[in-house]
């Protein structure tokens, strides 16, 4: 009867010895599961902020753009024979950004039709707009006669 007490001991510590090890085995798997639903939400936040970043960007680019396009048209209103015919290129900052402006000019009979494309750039992002000004020689009224971003 000793002999199978013992038997009966030892299976229940081997029993107890396997129920261990199948706990850690569990364990592991459920971590393992965790963590990568953390990395993955991780990565899912970064992915939206930083697509949020390039559209704030962009949209800054822009308007540093208009106001390349704007500031122009108050330079054009104060002098009508501005650049005197040559290309002029000037650049504008607007805040923390920054707007280059190209003006070329044609004369058509009495009036002249400035051509100007102004480029904002912001952080990584570029936006660019065309503007076309008709400026009557005479009376110095200036028109802006289109405003679009180039195809």
């Amino acid at each position: 009867m000793k002999h199978t007490m013992s038997r009966k001991n030892g299976t229940r510590q081997a029993l107890r010895r396997c129920s261990g090890q199948a706990t850690l085995s569990f364990i592991l798997v459920v971590s393992g599961v965790l963590i990568e639903v953390a990395i993955a939400g991780a990565f899912i936040t970064y992915l939206l902020s930083s697509s949020s970043r390039g559209e704030i960007l962009a949209a800054r680019a822009f308007t540093a753009a208009d106001a390349g396009i704007r500031d122009f048209q108050v330079q054009l209103s104060r002098n009508k024979e501005f650049g005197g015919g040559a290309p002029v290129v000037y650049l504008l900052s607007v805040g923390n950004d920054a707007a280059s402006v190209a003006v070329s000019r044609e004369t058509f009979g009495e009036t002249y039709h400035y051509r100007t494309t102004s480029t904002g750039s912001a952080g990584s992002r570029v936006q660019a707009l065309v503007a076309t000004f008709a400026v009557d020689q005479k009376t110095g009224l200036v028109n802006l006669q289109s405003l679009a971003t180039p195809s």
